[in-house]
């Protein structure tokens, strides 16, 4: 008699603090790809080398992994909106950093409170959306925080692109938006009456006693995290260089003059990239372990032929096949560590899985800025090209993994 009107209240009731959660996840995101159409104009104003550029980038990485490492669990026992909101604090103060920053060095303390907030706002958000969805409906809970993730990686480089071509603080006006969206997130989570029961502090929580979730596989399950982790690293990896180079490559390789046009090539690919993503769940995971590196190792050839070619076309092929292609085997990696793990190494592996995948990207970042500046930005991308093109191959032979 009573559930028909039990279950419209209870949604009701959840409706503001998921919307809460979801545009701290969605702010999050947009305020730590915000930079990349920026880096071009910060590199013009203050002469900094490649190296510099990418070690900029990689220092997110860092304040991402040191969360991970110290923190990761930690709202699972404090509760989520106690995580949620110093972790806003952390992206407000970053944008803050980013919009008043005058040398390099103030862009790499940016990034690195950028980082910790990102570690500290992204598991506590997605585990409070799928929490709190009405019947217990993972599955739409999870699929409300990927849109979330994508809409932010894709408008935070879009917002910067079109300042840069609209106004003249190009480098200014971003941030302005992302330190509006910070403090109306923070409004939302102080006000949303959250569901008794569902991400609270436990009562027998104590500070003193916490301690971080250790990284660790079992052994018997080593090989299958090898292949996740090795295929998420693949898909990582080839994002990063948008995120961090890719305007930098439209614009001295390809000839794309405009830095408007050139940052819209990043948010384009985490759209494309995105969008694969939610297509690609729909698909037998055998047939995604094949066509996934295929059209990465087609994509980064076209990427090769556009360097050499100077072709916009051909980057904008590269851009959208690469995209397509990272999607893909995100979720290859994502399908094949939710099945191996075990519910007992599931916090465990997840952690290692993520850790894994974010260091790699760090250091093929860093590697691509420095051999930049010992051999030239286009013989370090024809060395990516290279490896990428390796990867996906060794990840083809090794797809019996897959099959935990």
């Amino acid at each position: 008699m009573h559930s028909p009107v039990a279950l419209p209240a209870q949604h009701s009731r959840n409706t503001l603090p998921i919307a809460a959660c979801m545009l701290a996840l969605f702010t999050t995101i947009l305020t730590s790809h915000m930079p990349t159409p920026l880096y071009a104009v910060w590199q013009q104003q203050w002469g900094f080398s490649a190296t510099a550029l990418t070690a900029v980038f990689s220092v997110y990485v860092l304040g991402v992994v040191i969360t991970l490492l110290t923190m990761g669990s930690l709202s699972d026992q404090l509760g989520r909106r106690q995580m949620l909101i110093p972790g806003l604090l952390f992206i407000l103060g970053g944008a803050i950093i980013f919009m008043l920053a005058g040398s390099i060095h103030e862009l790499g303390l940016a990034r690195l409170i950028t980082g910790i907030g990102t570690g500290m706002v992204t598991g506590a958000a997605t585990a409070a959306v799928v929490e709190m969805e009405p019947d217990g409906n993972w599955t739409r809970g999870a699929t409300l925080s990927a849109l979330a993730f994508t809409s932010g990686a894709a408008t935070g480089p879009t917002i910067s692109s079109l300042t840069l071509r609209w106004t003249d603080h190009g480098e200014v006006w971003p941030f302005l938006v992302a330190v509006a969206l910070c403090l109306l997130t923070l409004a939302l989570l102080l006000r949303a009456d959250w569901p008794a029961g569902l991400g609270q502090r436990q009562q027998d929580f104590r500070l003193r006693a916490w301690r971080p979730t250790p990284i660790k596989v079992p052994r018997a399950l080593l090989g299958t995290f090898l292949f996740a982790a090795a295929a998420i690293s693949l898909a990582w990896s080839t994002g990063s260089l948008y995120s961090s180079l890719g305007p930098i490559l439209a614009r001295e390789l390809i000839g794309v003059t405009d830095l408007a046009l050139a940052g819209l090539f990043a948010a384009g690919w985490q759209l494309v990239a995105g969008a694969s993503q939610f297509a690609a769940q729909r698909q037998p995971l055998n047939r995604l372990i094949l066509v996934g590196p295929l059209l990465l190792t087609a994509g980064v050839l076209a990427l090769a032929g556009a360097v050499w070619q100077e072709s916009v076309w051909l980057f904008i092929v590269a851009t959208l096949t690469t995209g397509m292609a990272a999607g893909a085997i995100g979720v290859v990696a994502t399908v094949t560590i939710a099945r191996a793990a075990p519910p007992a190494a599931r916090g465990a592996m997840t952690s290692a899985f993520y850790l894994a995948a974010y260091l790699t990207m760090a250091t093929i970042v860093l590697s691509i800025g420095f051999a930049s500046d010992r051999v030239g930005l286009v013989n370090s991308t024809y060395g990516f090209i290279g490896l990428i093109c390796c990867a996906s191959l060794g990840i083809m032979l090794l797809r019996r993994r897959a099959q935990p």
